[in-house]
């Protein structure tokens, strides 16, 4: 599908989605929001004027949903100390306001505050959007939610990977194939990801046919996407998801022995892994699993693979900038703009750019602290691990089936994008952050839902 159709699809959606949201807003808030969500996958960067880009649908639907939800929240103020007892949303909360803060230090205030104030419309949009819709709902519309992202999801993936056959279905031909939904292949991974995650929980709790093309759809997207960081982050989660059902099902002693038996593995894997001879280690590889398994296998080559060297130049840049400003960083989003200047040749490579217009620091975490300073990766960090202590507690809290398969839905997807982020940052793209945002809120629903719960003070078993 050439970009020129792709961008007319994508159009027609945020017309199409956007309108009925307005007609269903009046008869159904609930109803309204969960259109504009389902806007979310098809966030496309079609629209650039000078410095600003304009994403949609998510940018416009970020705006109108931000903007009407503030509106609610001002005549609802019970509501607003409801949301202020989640320790997931407080979290939140304090992130922004030490972003804000950091504003008035940034080496580029107004890109600074453009940022703040889209990832915030963002985060009232879907972030307390998704809490409002999920803080009531039944159980069939928690379901809802997942299968409307899901399917909205595989519409877009279906573009490019239909695209990326066309076009021969080659490493160099995927930034063309999915265009203008991603900018790089590494987004595609990430994004692909985070959908072949949910598609499999879904799957293994309808055990139907639509949620196995989903798992089929989604999963030949990952592989096409030719990521190695999204194909490690989606074995891990499932590997993390299997481990912690398996826990669940033995006793206190067993887990422990398990459970360093597992850590005893991965060390001693670890080790083996990045003493070998990088380049000996593909070759083995190759010769088993072909082109695919040795690009797999440089996932750990640390000293000829230069999408890897790069990496690690980008995170000593880092590194010197949070030396450099520990406290308030150089202001959010404006890594690319700063890090070229604390580039080192120890540590530069044939693909280093000059003047650094390109390109992030490949970490969320390295990002928050040189952008934000250290006090932002503090609040970072605070709303990971709270959303994790949430998340992955509810699937181990003794519980009714149903809502374990709710937090396996709401935080697997979540935690995939976590590992990711230890080796890419997309925040800055519409339909990671609406997810994540969408998906927080949605976690502090349940974080609500299971202090009230009759189960709250069952062992954990």
């Amino acid at each position: 599908m050439s970009d020129e159709l792709t961008e007319k699809v994508v159009y027609a959606i945020t017309i199409l989605l956007g309108g009925l949201a307005v007609l269903a807003a009046p008869l159904s808030r609930r109803i309204g929001w969960l259109l504009l969500a389902a806007g979310i996958p098809w966030a496309s960067e079609i629209i650039e004027s000078g410095t600003t880009t304009l994403t949609l649908p998510t940018d416009i639907f970020a705006a109108i949903g931000g903007l009407g939800i503030v509106v609610y929240l001002l005549f609802s103020p019970s509501i607003i100390a409801e949301i202020w007892r989640s320790s997931l949303l407080r979290w939140l909360g304090a992130y922004f306001l030490w972003m804000g803060i950091t504003i008035a230090f940034s080496t580029d205030a107004v890109v600074s505050l453009k940022f703040w104030i889209s990832q915030i419309a963002y985060a009232f949009a879907f972030g307390v959007g998704g809490y409002l819709y999920m803080r009531n709902a039944s159980q069939q519309g928690s379901f809802v939610l997942p299968t409307v992202l899901l399917l909205s999801a595989l519409g877009v993936l279906g573009i490019c990977v239909f695209t990326h056959i066309s076009l021969g279905g080659t490493k160099d031909t995927v930034e063309r194939s999915i265009s203008p939904f991603m900018r790089e292949h590494t987004v595609y991974g990430a994004y692909s990801a985070w959908f072949f995650t949910m598609s499999v929980v879904l799957l293994a709790l309808t055990r139907n046919l639509m949620m196995l093309g989903a798992v089929v759809l989604s999963g030949a997207a990952l592989f096409l996407s030719y990521s190695r960081g999204g194909w490690l982050t989606a074995l891990a989660v499932l590997a993390i998801w299997a481990f912690i059902e398996l826990l669940r099902r033995l006793s206190s002693t067993a887990r422990f022995f398990l459970a360093a038996m597992g850590g005893l593995f991965l060390l001693i894997a670890g080790v083996f892994i990045f003493s070998y001879n990088p380049e000996i280690l593909q070759l083995q590889i190759r010769q088993k699993f072909g082109e695919v398994g040795q690009h797999f296998a440089s996932s750990f080559d640390l000293k000829s693979n230069l999408s890897n060297m790069e990496r690690i130049n980008r995170w000593f840049s880092a590194i010197q900038m949070i030396e450099d400003r520990p406290i308030f960083g150089f202001g959010a989003n404006t890594f690319m703009k700063e890090y070229s200047a604390y580039q080192r040749s120890l540590t530069r490579t044939p693909v280093s750019v000059e003047m650094g217009e390109v390109g992030g620091a490949h970490s969320e975490y390295l990002t928050a602290a040189s952008e934000l300073g250290l006090p932002g990766l503090f609040f970072l960090l605070g709303i990971y691990l709270t959303s994790l202590f949430v998340g992955l507690g509810g699937l181990i809290r003794k519980g009714p089936p149903e809502l374990r398969w709710r937090y396996a839905l709401f935080t697997l997807p979540l935690l995939s994008y976590y590992l990711h982020g230890f080796i890419n940052n997309f925040m800055d793209h519409g339909h990671v952050a609406g997810l994540v945002y969408l998906h927080w809120g949605i976690l502090a629903a349940l974080q609500k839902e299971a202090v009230s719960s009759p189960y709250a003070e069952l062992e954990r078993v």
